[in-house]
């Protein structure tokens, strides 16, 4: 993590900017230690890390670390048994949960079903006169025979059906109502699980978490692509189509050219990515010191900032707070991530 350009430091910064908060560093290799599965090797890397995530604003609570080795599959899970004599010296000083139990802890996401429809397309296939969009739902919800809206582009369009097919089960979150977990006891035998369609009230219904196929009428194909949001068509239930925002960034700490008033970017959210510009730097404060800065000359590595935001075409933004899937990104220069940020505000 101390190498100048580790990912580590890129993907923690990351994670934490776009709204992660819970983490499991799984500490790869322990087998490889002199002597293997050393406890000292644990405990430096542990204490070099933990630092930096506190900095970044995880809370210890929220930080698990877990030592695996991925060669033979030692506290992966509890019946790899490859390595029996690795798995006895890892447990003479460690009693932790293994890799998969630390990452079936985690609390899940709340579930925003109460929240304006939102779907965000991933693929478009064009079938007969109907088209179908494949994407997940990121809040809200959508039936069968609802009017909707494809933006940016602003057509409507008539849901006719909703399918979850195979790969959107597999993909589907352990959350996801794509699979229901059976709720009669099994006896010992094998666990079996209810497919989403046997339950009448969910048949032609999608919630905020699953990822769907909708097939709509009343569109041409061409006019959707991926990165278009599909919602209700009522006028409070639309998202905003604009150009130019308000956001508070997060920058990466080691950068080849500082940003400056007139930076251009490439703006990077969900599936799309467009050329961007930094109009306005509005404030900027250096995290390690905590000095504040207003209308700052330049944005130097290491700083967080809020900035005036525009893309060079019209796109679905929404403050983070009212849509996290629509509220976060990513700003790339030259092949390299410079700054992740949260929107604040959608300017007219």
């Amino acid at each position: 993590v101390r190498r100048m350009g580790g990912q580590t430091r890129e993907h923690i910064v990351l994670s934490r900017g776009l709204g992660v908060n819970q983490l499991v560093v799984a500490i790869n290799k322990l087998d490889a230690a002199e002597p293997p599965w050393s406890k000292d090797r644990f405990d430096h890397i542990k204490s070099t890390i933990l630092p930096f995530l506190l900095a970044n604003n995880f809370k210890p609570k929220q930080v698990r670390f877990v030592p695996v080795s991925g060669l033979t599959g030692v506290n992966v899970a509890k019946d790899c048994q490859e390595d029996k004599e690795g798995w006895k010296a890892l447990k003479s000083w460690y009693d932790g949960p293994t890799l998969i139990e630390a990452l079936d802890s985690f609390n899940p996401p709340k579930r925003e079903f109460e929240k304006p429809m939102r779907l965000i397309v991933t693929d478009v296939s064009s079938e007969g006169k109907n088209v179908t969009v494949r994407g997940r739902v990121v809040q809200g919800f959508i039936r069968a025979s609802d009017n909707v809206m494809v933006f940016p582009v602003g057509d409507e369009a008539s849901v006719v059906r909703i399918e979850r097919g195979k790969a959107a089960r597999e993909e589907a979150s352990p959350y996801s109502f794509a699979s229901v977990p059976s709720t009669k006891p099994n006896n010992g035998e094998e666990d079996k699980s209810l497919d989403v369609e046997d339950i009448p009230e969910m048949q032609n219904c999608a919630l905020a978490g699953d990822t769907v196929e909708v097939m709509l009428s009343g569109i041409d194909a061409m006019r959707l692509s991926p990165g278009c949001v599909i919602c209700h068509r009522h006028p409070s239930l639309r998202p905003h189509v604009k150009r130019r925002f308000q956001a508070k960034l997060v920058v990466m700490d080691r950068l080849a050219v500082p940003i400056i008033r007139g930076s251009q970017m490439l703006f990077h959210m969900h599936s799309i990515d467009v050329p961007a510009v930094l109009n306005k730097l509005l404030e900027s404060t250096n995290r390690a010191s905590g000095v504040t800065r207003s209308n700052p000359r330049v944005l130097p590595g290491g700083s967080s900032a809020t900035v005036e935001i525009t893309v060079n075409e019209r796109l679905v933004l929404e403050e983070y707070n009212e849509c996290r899937s629509l509220g976060r990104f990513v700003l790339r220069r030259g092949g390299d991530t410079v700054a992740v940020g949260l929107i604040d505000k959608v300017l007219s």
